[in-house]
């Protein structure tokens, strides 16, 4: 089953993620993420972040960042900075 946040620090969460990562309305996160390929990107990250909080609610912003990462091979988000 497939929930999208609840709360509203649930989807401000997700909303930083999409922000930081620089994630765009694509069809191709679903796969990593472990979801259905009807979702785009957006919807995938929404999904996710209620997921891994339900398991981890008392997460730092930090740790939800490194285990959104670890879902993806290394340098698919390719930061030059």
């Amino acid at each position: 089953m497939y929930s999208y946040p609840n709360s509203n620090a649930e989807k401000k969460i997700a909303l930083m993620i999409i922000n930081d990562f620089f994630i765009q309305k694509a069809h191709e996160l679903w796969i990593f993420l472990q979801l259905d390929p009807s979702f785009n990107d957006y919807e995938a990250t929404f999904i996710w972040t209620r997921r891994y909080l339900e398991e981890h609610p008392e997460g730092e912003y930090s740790d939800i960042q490194k285990a959104f990462l670890s879902c993806f091979p290394e340098h698919f988000f390719n930061f030059d900075y």
